[in-house]
This record gives C-alpha cells, structure tokens and sequence, in this order.
C-alpha cells in the first residue's frame, strides 16, 4: 500500500444502529478484542428486535473518553433504515456527511491496519490537510473464517488550514 493509493471523496450520511464498549487503547489488539463481541452482540438485538439491516458494510469509529488516557470508546454499527427508538437496546444513530474525506483501502487482517492508517495521515499532511475527527472503518468484506481476506476502506475527514 502506498500513499498514491488515496483518495479524496465525499461520503454520504448514513444512519446505524450501533453499540459501543471502551477499549484499553488503538492498539489493533484492544480494539479487536471489544469490537468483535460489540458486532456479534448488535447482530443478535437487531434480530431479537426484528430490525433489518438496511445493507451495506458495517461501520465503526472511535472517540476519545471523556478523561485523557490510553482507552478509546469504540462504535461498532450496522446501516438500518429503523427510525430512531426508544424502545431499542442499542443506540440508532445518523452519522454525518464527511465533506471531503481522504480514503484509503486496506486489505488484510485489522491486526496490521496501523500501516494502512500511517499512509493514510503521511498523504493527508503531504497535500497540506488537516484531519477532521476521528477515522472511520468502513468493513466492505469480511470474512470470519479468514480475516487476512478483508476489505476495508478508512476514512478521515479533512480541511485546509
């Protein structure tokens, strides 16, 4: 992978329904460890609450919590078209348009996405960008068996100074 592999592009909103947990820290390891279960787990409440997915990959992205540290909330959704609930037990959320965002796929497991991530900001700072928030994890194949198989696209939103 390689910095000329980005793009800039503009991603739509999408609303989700999503779970979150704290991870220890980014490290791929801490994450992987909360977002697996956050997925299996979302996957069994939509169904127990008879809520389709819309389609589409799932998405997730990350916060930090509301103290400095290493940990990390983690957002794991799934797209539906379900409004907005009270009644749910997980949340349903619209996330915002991103205008632009510099992308970049990453192929393999996520236990080495870190150097997809560091393409990706070396050609946000190359162009003279500053990131907008935090990225997101766009999982368009994933494959259980074999995780070595994904496909995902990051996003980070981006401005000029």
């Amino acid at each position: 992978m390689a910095t000329e592999d980005v793009m800039l592009k503009e991603i739509p909103p999408v609303r989700v329904a999503e779970l979150t947990a704290t991870a220890a820290s980014y490290s791929p390891e801490d994450v992987g460890a909360v977002i697996q279960p956050l997925y299996l787990e979302l996957s069994r409440r939509l169904a127990a609450a008879g809520v389709t997915p819309a389609g589409g990959p799932a998405i997730a992205y990350y916060e930090d919590p509301a103290r400095p540290s290493d940990a990390v909330i983690v957002h794991a959704g799934i797209p539906v078209t379900a409004g907005p609930g009270s009644g749910y037990d997980f949340a349903v959320v619209d996330l915002p348009a991103i205008h632009p965002a510099a992308t970049i796929i990453h192929h393999g497991s996520m236990d080495h996405v870190r150097r997809s991530l560091w393409d990706l900001a070396g050609w946000i700072a190359d162009h003279g960008y500053r990131p907008v928030g935090s990225h997101r994890e766009v999982y368009l194949d994933y494959d259980p068996d074999d995780a070595g198989r994904g496909v995902t696209e990051l996003q980070v939103g981006v401005r000029l100074p």
